[in-house]
């Protein structure tokens, strides 16, 4: 503690050229629509559970969008149309692609009933893949064919239920559908 200022702490300036306060992760509207996807898969089930903390960080990431409906603004001087993606539209956007890829290629008997755990896995090229099971059936989805931050599909792979997923102990098993 420093007797004359009183202080318990140091202070640390940083060089003119060390921080940028603009700065934007290229990978953000990859995570913004991960979580779209966490989102909309998860209403496949009557509950899910995850406790991992990139979910928490990918809820950041989507809670940087405008809430509301997707808007049109034209630019007077350069005379572009420009639209700006809300909550709302990437939801309505990824459910779409739920509904086509992976609702019907999943083998997951009354998952409508079924109380699900997620895990997260990541990617070498940062991206995520999340893993939905409730201890029998599983299967994993991730983003695929992204162009310009926008999927296109969804990759599904279904996990054999003839091989369960483990879970880590009986603790953490969530309450399936299945016996």
């Amino acid at each position: 503690m420093d007797r004359n200022n009183n202080r318990n702490y140091r202070e640390v300036q940083l060089g003119e050229n060390g921080f940028d306060r603009h700065y934007k992760n290229p990978l953000t509207k990859t995570y913004q629509y991960e979580y779209a996807l966490y989102l909309a898969v998860s209403e496949l089930f009557a509950s899910v559970t995850c406790r991992s903390g990139s979910i928490e960080s990918l809820k950041l990431y989507f809670a940087e969008l405008p809430a509301g409906q997707d808007t049109k603004q034209t630019d007077p001087d350069a005379g572009e149309v420009t639209r700006s993606k809300t909550r709302e539209g990437i939801i309505r956007e990824v459910s779409f692609l739920v509904q086509r890829d992976v609702a019907a290629k999943v083998n997951f008997p009354m998952m409508h009933v079924c109380a699900a755990e997620v895990r997260t896995r990541l990617e070498k090229d940062g991206t995520h893949t999340f893993i939905f099971s409730d201890g029998i059936y599983g299967f994993s989805v991730r983003l695929d064919d992204v162009h310009r931050g926008h999927p296109r599909k969804i990759a599904v792979r279904d996990i054999n239920p003839d091989r369960p997923v483990p879970f880590k102990s009986k603790e953490e098993a969530a309450p399936g559908c299945a016996a």
